[in-house]
């Protein structure tokens, strides 16, 4: 009822025979449960039979939803509130699924899949609101399946496929509503986007970008009593979250946007503004250049549609200008991460965009089956322009497709075995760590996150500039650790000369991971020998292509 609704345009034409009009979504769904079975099993086998993310991340999620489902108690420890979440929605419907269902590795994986496919059911839904027809159709949602990719939604574990969701209906109901294009659903629209906007902030803070571009659009309209609704209804989670996390003595924002957001620093000098500016566009571009390209692309497209009379409030091209705003704003401020998982959202919208507008720029396509006018130079230029275009996308996905298995593995060989040692030797101990996922989700630990994305000492020490040796000596006393497990090239020339490392890990073909080797340090004279005859001990457990080293 909702999908006709929502994308329900004008008449349809009669049916033939036989014919089974929806089949594009049906053969792209099909398609993608084989990818998510083949990759599952792939990755299920290498893990000995454990379910693994390919990401540490999905833990923190995890770990925060089962505490708060069976101690009501919002963090990453059952013993204390921790503001490490830029995903509340997401955090939250997985404590439900705990709440109801109980704590079980599964349920990302399996909401995770019903969201990827309601995102090619919305996807399908607006192509076919455009009255696509179905090859152009499946070929849309055959490129998001395998260019994003898709399964990676699975595998990550995240909050990527409903944020996807949210975004892509958001985006689209906003052009129909800024475009005028459905009268006839316009007050369904217009209640349907404010009902949107919180969806976008809670299920990731940097929605509040796409959310100023959207109200951007309707003050550019004069649409102002409208925008400011629009406004304070997306800002909503950002105010609520910060009230509560400000209450327990945290930060307005979590401290994992605090630390990992690039912010020009407008106390700087005018050219060291302009760095800290333009530099974090420049590494953004370098490690994900498929963003540049498909920028351009999406921009090249709104100038020849324009060109043939699509205004810019035709609604395709509305959506144009917000994806490409949405676009500059990732490159400025939200940069890369593993497995893409910041632009994946940006990079669905984008492929459906390119979809939607070339039969705009391209009315009368070149026949396939007429050799002659396919190497016509006209043809021949627009053909290299958008393999050249979209070359580092087609090469990103069909990667990170190949890869997912083995960055599943990489998370079994490496914070996953953490997590059973510390389950294992200690339980209910103070803990320093840098990657707090799989440990606090598999083990009752008193974590001390010593990166600081649940810590709010770490994190307010780093802010300042203030963290060093001396620091973190004295916010590991403190919080009475007994052991510290961590990235040694993280902390380089800032360990304390105190600690003693007692053993080290190291994994092979380090894919995705922050580094390929984490080190295990006792804290205090007292600590290390109980912390050799636990790896002493443990040994036996790890996988047989981890190298373990002991001592120095």
């Amino acid at each position: 009822m909702v999908y006709t609704l929502l994308f329900r345009r004008g008449t349809a034409p009669p049916l033939k025979k036989y014919q089974l009009p929806n089949w594009p979504l049906y053969a792209s769904a099909a398609t993608f449960l084989l990818l998510v079975w083949i990759v599952l099993n792939v990755s299920l086998s290498a893990n000995r039979g454990n379910l693994v993310y390919a990401l540490d991340d999905p833990y923190i999620h995890m770990a925060m939803a089962k505490n708060f489902s069976q101690f009501g108690i919002w963090g990453v420890t059952r013993y204390e509130y921790t503001s490490a979440s830029s995903s509340p929605l997401w955090t939250l419907l997985i404590s439900l699924t705990y709440y109801l269902a109980g704590v079980n590795p599964l349920a990302p994986l399996i909401w995770n899949v019903l969201f990827a496919l309601l995102i090619l059911a919305a996807a399908h839904g607006i192509l076919c609101w455009y009255k696509l027809g179905p090859a152009v159709r499946f070929c849309v949602l055959l490129g998001i399946i395998l260019l994003v990719p898709l399964p990676m939604f699975v595998l990550a574990g995240m909050e990527i496929g409903l944020q996807t969701l949210v975004t892509l209906l958001f985006v689209f109901v906003a052009a129909r509503v800024l475009s005028g294009e459905s009268p006839g659903s316009a007050r369904r629209d217009s209640l349907g986007l404010l009902i949107l906007a919180p969806l976008v902030t809670a299920v990731r803070f940097e929605g509040i970008f796409l959310i100023l571009g959207v109200v951007a659009l309707f003050l550019l309209l004069k649409s102002w009593r409208y925008a400011a609704g629009l406004a304070v209804c997306g800002s909503l989670p950002v105010l609520i979250n910060g009230g509560i996390a400000v209450s327990h003595g945290w930060f307005w924002f979590p401290n994992s946007v605090l630390l990992k957001a690039t912010l020009p620093d407008f106390r700087a000098s005018p050219g060291e503004f302009a760095f800290s500016l333009f530099n974090p566009v420049w590494v953004t571009i370098r490690n994900s250049p498929h963003v540049l390209t498909l920028l351009v692309t999406i921009l090249l497209l709104y100038i020849v549609a324009y060109g043939k009379g699509s205004g810019w409030r035709e609604s395709r091209q509305l959506m144009t200008a917000i994806l490409f705003l949405l676009g500059m704003a990732h490159l400025e401020f939200l940069g890369g991460a593993p497995l893409y998982r910041y632009d994946a959202y940006w990079n669905v919208l984008a492929i459906l965009l390119i979809g939607l507008q070339l039969p705009v720029v391209m009315p009368n396509p070149p026949p396939l089956n007429s050799l002659r006018t396919l190497l016509e130079p006209r043809h021949l230029a627009c053909g290299a322009l958008m393999i050249l275009l979209l070359l580092p996308i087609l090469e990103k996905g069909w990667r990170l497709l190949w890869y997912l298995p083995e960055c599943s593995h990489d998370v079994f060989e490496q914070q996953y075995q953490m997590g059973l040692f510390v389950q294992k030797y200690y339980h209910d101990s103070a803990v320093g760590l840098n990657d707090i996922g799989a440990v606090n989700y598999l083990a009752d630990i008193h974590c001390l996150d010593l990166w600081g994305l649940a810590n709010v000492q770490v994190a307010a020490a780093k802010r300042r500039n203030g963290y060093d040796s001396e620091e973190i000596d004295r916010i590991s006393r403190r919080a009475g650790a007994r052991i510290a497990i961590i990235y040694d090239n993280w902390f380089v020339g800032v360990i304390p000369p105190a600690w003693t490392r007692v053993g080290r890990w190291a994994i092979r073909d380090n894919v995705v991971l922050g580094g390929d080797t984490v080190s295990f340090y006792a804290l205090s004279a007292g600590e290390i020998e109980y912390l050799r005859r636990s790896l002493t001990d443990f040994a036996p457990r790890v996988p047989v292509e981890v190298i373990q080293e002991r001592g120095n």
